[in-house]
């Protein structure tokens, strides 16, 4: 069971103060066991309300407590008193995510190396991390306090992990990248692999070598199979809270500001600037030496190859269409030159006439 006054004054904490809760019909005195939705939550529940839609499912749920908005509960109630516990607060998906986190926080497990974790005797190990079998630690690699290490796990030479991260099993992190505090890496990602650098020569292709690393910030989260190229000759940057879905390639040089989202399948070319609190939909296309600024936004399956100024989003792409109608309108694209050679003709005839 979990407290509820327990779980807002846990949640004003891990939020610096930023999202603090008032509660109503006795809350604070409750206790529940987990979230559930509001359709289907009982006494033993909590649900929370951050969508408008949702207001009419408010009276008849049956959870104990409902976590919402003061607008929504003014909405519902208006002057009358509530007939429920609720929890009030600016923000009830910030609210649900936090008390989620307290939820599922597991103790934290003494520090200890698997017998079948290979560990360089020149790697510094914090006597509190955890790694676990198969994992192979090299020469010079530094483990921050309470950092788990999963399995089949490959660090490489002078890298440097902080403390608190996770990498889940078959991480591959490679020699001299840096991560983090609190960071999240999840399983089959790839950090540091060299950036596809290579000069043409004669017909041929002349590897250069990428001799820059990846700098992962704090509380970045990287997602399963995600791969992150080392820089040519400066870092690779992923900036403080970022947080990065499954799938993702970002080439050598890309630099991700502070806080901002990337959905899964998304490409980012080299030398490729992304400011903080953006947000990029999935299966983006990115071309390199781009500068996307501050709070942009690119939508789902676009290609973007040059940013216009001023602009904060930026989207464009072909929706699917019936197999008949998508060939009419990729014969009509094909033709676009065609009929604008014709327009022009016709508005250069149109000013003649006027002019007789």
């Amino acid at each position: 069971m979990f407290s509820i006054k327990m779980l807002a004054e846990e949640i004003a904490r891990r939020s610096s103060g930023r999202l603090t809760s008032l509660m109503l019909g006795g809350a604070e005195a409750l206790s529940v066991t987990r979230f559930a939705p509001i359709e289907s939550a009982s006494a033993e529940h909590v649900a929370f309300v951050a969508q408008p839609k949702l207001r009419g499912a408010l009276k008849a749920s049956g959870a104990g407590v409902i976590v919402m908005r003061e607008s929504d509960r003014e909405s519902v109630w208006g002057a009358a008193e509530p007939d429920r516990p609720l929890v009030i607060t600016r923000d009830p998906y910030a609210w649900f995510a936090w008390a989620l986190q307290v939820m599922t926080d597991r103790p934290v497990k003494p520090g200890f190396i698997h017998p079948r974790a290979v560990v360089d005797e020149s790697a510094q190990v914090d006597p509190s991390a955890r790694i676990e079998a198969n994992a192979v630690i090299s020469a010079g690699a530094r483990i921050g306090a309470r950092t788990r290490i999963d399995a089949g796990v490959n660090v490489g030479e002078g890298v440097l992990i902080a403390e608190d991260c996770h990498l889940y099993p078959n991480v591959v992190v490679y020699a001299g990248c840096k991560i983090g505090a609190r960071a999240i890496i999840h399983s089959g990602a790839v950090i540091g692999a060299d950036g596809f650098g290579f000069a043409p020569f004669a017909g041929e292709w002349v590897k250069i070598p990428q001799v820059g690393a990846v700098t992962i910030g704090e509380d970045v989260e990287i997602g399963a199979n995600t791969t992150i190229d080392r820089g040519a000759l400066e870092d690779t940057v992923v900036g403080k809270g970022s947080k990065l879905d499954n799938l993702i390639q970002l080439g050598h040089n890309v630099r991700i500001g502070e806080h901002t989202a990337m959905a899964a399948c998304t490409g980012v070319a080299g030398s490729t600037r992304i400011g903080s609190h953006c947000v990029i939909a999935g299966a983006a296309n990115i071309s390199g030496h781009l500068v996307i600024p501050d709070m942009s936004i690119v939508g789902p399956a676009t290609t973007i190859t040059s940013w216009t100024q001023g602009a904060k989003v930026m989207m464009g792409y072909w929706p699917a269409q019936e197999r008949s109608q998508f060939e009419r309108t990729a014969v009509t694209v094909r033709r676009i030159g065609e009929l604008r050679r014709k327009v022009r003709e016709l508005e250069d005839r149109l000013e003649e006439l006027a002019k007789n």
